[in-house]
């Protein structure tokens, strides 16, 4: 727990309290590990802006306990940051005995310290290596990586060992001179030096309503200020800030065999700063977050031609982002947020997000002929302007620089923008079906000690292949159930000439626990998926779904592809009969609600019992979470099917004991498609695609698929 007594002992202190409460949910740290507890530790971190000198020292306070100090300009403590600054134990950089400050500090263990190598805010993340040695370029310019970082830790670790070893000389001026006896006497552990990547997603510039505030309070404020206050007031409203921790370097080893060889401390340390400075810099610029934006704008840097197929585009993205995962680089994890939706023609907000920074800075522009393309304008990408002006006027030149350094990331798109695009489409085919069977088989080990687990013959995706056909059947099962449901459709498909694919919706075909904590957006990306795996390969798709497979084929005609003709519902799970779930779990629902309330939670109800027609594929419970989304799902559907215009074929059973067969005729009556057909057959059973009088089932489904 924070001290406030400690830390918050000025009037203005409450700020403190302010910017904790905005910037909180918008930062991740990572590393908590790394930091060495009872040592001396000298943090170093990369420089993007002013926010970081009190924001990054906090944060690491609130970690350890323990004051941080950073050198600030003297500028910022002409305010009320000055106050808040001096709390965090910051000093100026004009401050007297600053450098024997800071050691002292990390001799006694006093205080903690922070120190940005790079010695200025790098606003264009413009840094270069130049005979092995960082540089920061700013306005043309090289101004080299400072060492000063390393010499106050080594300088710290070399006056420990010397102590200890008691080959000091003179220690009262020692103490003295280094400020020893402030605090307390020398820390016996090692001086630690903990390197620090500060990272940045959905960086934007624009105003906002801190922009304006500060316009209306300060009449007189300079350019640069202007700038610094819109691109940080932005990152604290929209970004997201990761601080990774990264391991500690030790001082001890690394003066080891210099100090034994009893060298003059100048020699030693002037043997030792630039190579280690480079050794912790290069740590913390491999070890960026990498994040969508930097994908978006490296792949554009790095495209061979002057145009871009906009799904093209998509699927590099999806490709690199899986390669760097694979590589285990660094990543945000937001990227895995609904990914599939990105190459599966849904609308994917991270790469419109940035997409429409691109064309607003005229570095993509829509083709006129080919409203599919992009024309990428790399001149106006790799405009510099200033060092002051560059965050406002290109930003997307400012992310590129961050990702640029990163080696391992730039080899990875280098080698994939070079590759065929065919060649590529069959490595991501590979990548989709790899992820959907490594979803099933995460499943599997997660609850493979059940009695209840599925066959890996009901469970598992199959793909019945016709090479001779250019036509592909994705044939969704039904709720509860599992793939194995719909492979006689598929063998009958199969043997007349087409390629069928049975996707696992997920949460289903394993135990009736995996389906407890799904979604019906799950099962949603589960047919996103297999539909893009389908259209990739195929020249014509068509997506059969029964029951709640049924409701998933209706919401998938919402994607724009080419590929895509026609779609049949069978028995679609619109309205249902069953009346534990008009009635029953309604009150279960309020029951667990109220039991809840007296904490007595293990009185819940958390699942009904199911009788199903195939025990052998479906679940025998149903949770009630996972009905609840089965609702949502119907719901849902209602609401989207005036807008449903492909072509159709609804198919409902007319006794039906699962679902109602209203369910068939409002579908029919609530679309706007101009091909739509209704066909009620004579059935008892809701799951007819296994029933007995399936072929003639199968037949019809047939012919209408011929014609399309």
């Amino acid at each position: 727990m924070i001290d406030k007594n400690d830390l918050l002992i000025n009037t203005n202190g409450y700020v403190l309290s302010l910017l904790q409460k905005i910037l909180d949910a918008n930062i991740e740290v990572i590393g908590i590990e790394n930091i060495p507890k009872n040592n001396p530790k000298m943090f170093v971190a990369n420089h993007f802006t002013r926010t970081e000198a009190m924001l990054v020292p906090y944060t690491l306070y609130n970690i350890t306990n323990k004051k941080v100090g950073v050198i600030a300009a003297d500028s910022l403590f002409k305010s009320f940051f000055g106050d808040f600054l001096e709390n965090l134990g910051a000093l100026k950089t004009s401050a007297p005995n600053r450098n024997e400050h800071i050691i002292g500090d990390l001799i006694t263990s006093c205080k903690d310290w922070m120190i940005f190598p790079e010695g200025i805010m790098v606003k264009s993340k413009d840094i270069s290596k130049i005979d092995k040695n960082f540089c920061v370029k700013i306005d043309g310019t090289c101004q080299r990586v400072h060492t000063g970082a390393a010499v106050f830790a080594l300088l710290s670790q070399f006056f420990r060992q010397k102590y200890f070893d008691k080959e000091l000389e003179n220690y009262e001026e020692f103490s003295k001179e280094y400020f020893i006896n402030k605090c307390t006497d020398i820390n016996k552990n090692e001086t630690m030096i903990v390197p620090i990547n500060i990272s940045y997603s959905n960086i934007r510039n624009g105003k906002n309503f801190l922009v304006d505030m500060t316009n209306k309070l300060l009449e007189d404020m300079g350019n640069h200020f202007k700038e610094e206050i819109e691109i940080e007031s932005n990152i604290v409203l929209n970004s997201k800030i990761t601080i990774r921790i990264l391991e500690p370097i030790s001082t001890k080893n690394i003066l080891e065999k210099l100090y034994k060889k009893n060298l003059p401390k100048e020699e030693i340390i002037n043997k030792l700063r630039y190579e280690i400075t480079h050794n912790f810099m290069d740590k913390i610029y491999e070890s960026l977050t990498v994040n969508f934006d930097h994908i978006f704008v490296l792949i554009l840097f790095l495209f061979p031609k002057k145009e871009i197929e906009i799904e093209y585009f998509k699927r590099l993205i999806y490709i690199t982002i899986f390669k760097i995962k694979e590589k285990n680089i660094f990543y945000d994890n937001d990227i895995n947020k609904d990914l599939i939706n990105l190459i599966s023609y849904e609308k994917f907000k991270a790469f419109y997000n940035i997409l429409e920074v691109a064309i607003n800075d005229k570095i993509l522009q829509i083709d006129d002929i080919n409203c599919y393309k992009y024309i990428i304008n790399k001149k106006n990408l790799l405009n510099n302007f200033t060092h002051q002006t560059i965050r406002i006027k290109n930003i997307l030149k400012v992310i590129l620089n961050e990702i640029l350094v990163h080696e391992k990331c730039v080899n990875i798109v280098k080698n994939l923008v070079s590759n065929k695009e065919e060649e590529n489409i069959k490595e991501l085919v590979e990548i989709l079906k790899y992820e959907e069977d490594k979803e099933y088989e995460e499943s599997c080990e997660k609850f493979k000690n059940s009695k209840d687990l599925a066959s890996k013959d009901i469970g598992k995706s199959k793909y019945f292949e016709e090479k001779e056909s250019s036509s592909c059947v994705v044939a969704i099962h039904g709720f509860s159930s599992a793939p194995k449901e719909m492979e006689e459709l598929a063998l009958f498909l199969n043997e007349n000439n087409f390629n069928v694919q049975t996707p696992r919706l997920a949460g289903h075909g394993t135990v009736p626990e995996d389906l407890k904590t799904k979604t019906w957006q799950d099962w949603y990306k589960s047919v996103s998926r297999s539909i893009t795996i389908a259209s990739l390969q195929y020249k014509k798709v068509y997506i059969i779904g029964f029951s709640t497979g049924g409701l998933l084929a209706l919401l998938s005609t919402k994607k724009q592809y080419k590929e895509f003709v026609s779609i049949v519902c069978i028995n679609a799970a619109l309205h249902l009969n069953d009346m534990r779930i008009k009635t029953l779990l309604p009150a279960i629902s309020f029951w667990n609600d109220i039991v809840k309330v007296f904490h007595e939670d293990k009185y819940t109800k958390e699942y009904v019992d199911n009788f199903p027609e195939n025990p052998h594929i479906n679940y025998h419970k149903h949770y009630i979470d996972s009905i609840e989304q089965l609702s949502l799902l119907m719901n849902k559907i209602k609401k989207i099917l005036p807008k449903i215009k492909k072509p159709i074929l609804i198919i409902q059973g007319k006794d039906d004991p699962v679902v109602n067969p209203s369910s068939a005729h409002e579908i029919f009556e609530s679309i706007q498609s101009r091909y739509k057909t209704l066909h009620l057959i004579e059935a008892k059973n809701h799951v007819i695609v296994t029933d007995k009088n399936r072929n003639e089932l199968f037949a019809y489904i047939l012919n209408f698929i011929k014609q399309g």
